[in-house]
């Protein structure tokens, strides 16, 4: 099966599925940041860092951070050093956010190269935290290709995605790639059985490629490796961005709300969509209602 994952999909309503409540104290957050737009960056790209790190400003103004200590030890010339380098952590975790403003501000500069305009972009938020106990240290990267020298974030029209996963711990996963309209499933797959409807188990040290087919990566009970969707991002833009959300979590979850049609285009189909807004509703409520469910992203781009 050829599945293409673009810009088109549609849909009308959705649900979310929530998990028990816990009694860990949730906190009220208020979050600012500012980020000059460079170059090198869309002003998606650059919006996105301003949210991360207002998000970033609201949870350590209420844990604070801590500094973890790595120790690198050098042998030069029969001496021995040790170099202790910190690294500041989070002590809470960002939950929900419900409320987000951005705008820009203009500042005219003088420097060697003349006189020229910079743009700066201001994000302020409102959100949920919580203080961190527990984290599942688990591992991803997106490829081109089904080799892990093909690694790669930035991605062609119509080129293959594909997706290595490592976990510490037996669980459960599920994949969405995310642009500014919609959530798109990936994994479980759509040929599927109903034993995986919501969620994939998954082993903990054994090595994953998904969306690769080849009898190697024969991975799931009762679904054949040839039925594995094979994913390729397209956009009919310049440029488009994507983020790609890895769900895990120890326990099985529910999924959102999905829409049942699928675009057919040629020999393409459409995974199946959420809207933007619901998922991120969804992937939050997860969050604060189950501690053993997480979820990493992952920022691509692609390119006409």
């Amino acid at each position: 099966m050829r599945v293409i994952a673009s810009i088109f999909a549609i849909i009308n309503f959705l649900a979310v599925g929530l998990h028990s409540a816990h009694s860990q104290k949730i906190y009220a957050a208020k979050g600012f940041a500012k980020i000059r737009l460079e170059e090198h960056l869309s002003r998606e790209e650059t919006r996105d860092m301003a949210s991360e790190q207002a998000k970033y400003d609201a949870i350590e103004a209420i844990f604070g951070t801590y500094v973890s200590k790595d120790a690198f030890v050098d042998v030069k010339d029969g001496a021995v050093s040790v170099t202790v380098k910190g690294e500041s952590q989070l002590k809470g975790e960002w939950l929900k956010t419900t409320k987000e403003e951005f705008r820009e501000e203009s500042r005219r500069i003088k420097d060697e190269y003349g006189t020229r305009n910079e743009i700066w972009i201001i994000c302020e938020l409102e959100g949920k935290v919580r203080e961190i106990t527990s984290t599942i240290v688990y591992e991803f990267l997106t490829l081109n290709c089904p080799d892990m020298r093909c690694r790669t974030t930035d991605f062609n029209n119509g080129e293959s995605l594909f997706l290595q996963f490592r976990t510490p711990i037996d669980g459960y996963l599920s994949i969405y790639l995310v642009n500014e309209q919609y959530a798109y499933r990936l994994l479980p797959y759509q040929e599927m059985p109903s034993t995986y409807l919501h969620n994939v188990p998954v082993e903990a040290d054994r090595e994953y490629l998904f969306f690769a087919t080849g009898i190697e990566y024969d991975y799931f009970d009762e679904f054949p490796y040839y039925l594995v969707d094979e994913i390729y991002l397209d956009t009919e833009n310049t440029q488009e961005f994507y983020k790609l959300y890895v769900l895990f979590s120890l326990k099985p979850f529910a999924k959102p709300i999905l829409e049942n049609e699928v675009e057919v285009a040629g020999e393409y189909i459409t995974p199946k969509t959420l809207r933007r807004r619901n998922f991120d509703v969804w992937v939050q409520d997860n969050r604060i209602f189950n501690t053993d469910f997480f979820f990493k992203t992952l920022n691509l781009r692609v390119r006409k």
